[in-house]
């Protein structure tokens, strides 16, 4: 059995840090820009708790918040299993958005110039580097030996 070291300061694993730091991105990620939209010279940011996306904002920071609690009961299979839903999940959202980009941009000319007002935000980096940290989290033991 490998032997956890705590952080002597709050006790902590390295694992249960590093998750915590990924599920803090999610919410972060939630407030960051997923698109922005330039129109007669104004830009409009949309994110995950704009009027419309705001339910998913919601259960994307809810899901982050349980997975800190998860993290704080030292249950850390079960929070990666979350960061790995949350992941596909989040895969799932920017894979439609490249279809929907896409599908601007084929109709035409009209299309084309449209789709030039369109632009994808950096939550989308914030939230998958927040996934991906909480899916390595059990790995971070290994990561981080000193010896």
């Amino acid at each position: 059995m490998n032997r956890m070291e705590n952080c002597s300061i709050c006790g902590a694993s390295k694992a249960q840090i590093i998750g915590i730091i990924g599920a803090v991105l999610l919410i972060i990620g939630c407030f960051a820009p997923l698109f922005s939209v330039s129109v007669l010279g104004k830009t409009l940011s949309v994110s995950f708790f704009t009027v419309g996306f705001d339910i998913y904002g919601g259960a994307l920071t809810l899901t982050a918040l349980v997975i800190i609690g998860l993290l704080f009961a030292k249950k850390i299979q079960e929070a990666q299993g979350a960061g790995i839903a949350v992941f596909i999940t989040i895969l799932v959202f920017f894979a439609d958005a490249i279809a929907a980009y896409n599908g601007i941009r084929d109709m035409g000319i009209i299309g084309s110039f449209a789709a030039g007002f369109f632009s994808f935000g950096y939550a989308w980096i914030i939230l998958f580097a927040g996934a991906i940290i909480l899916i390595a989290a059990p790995y971070a033991e290994r990561l981080f030996q000193t010896n």
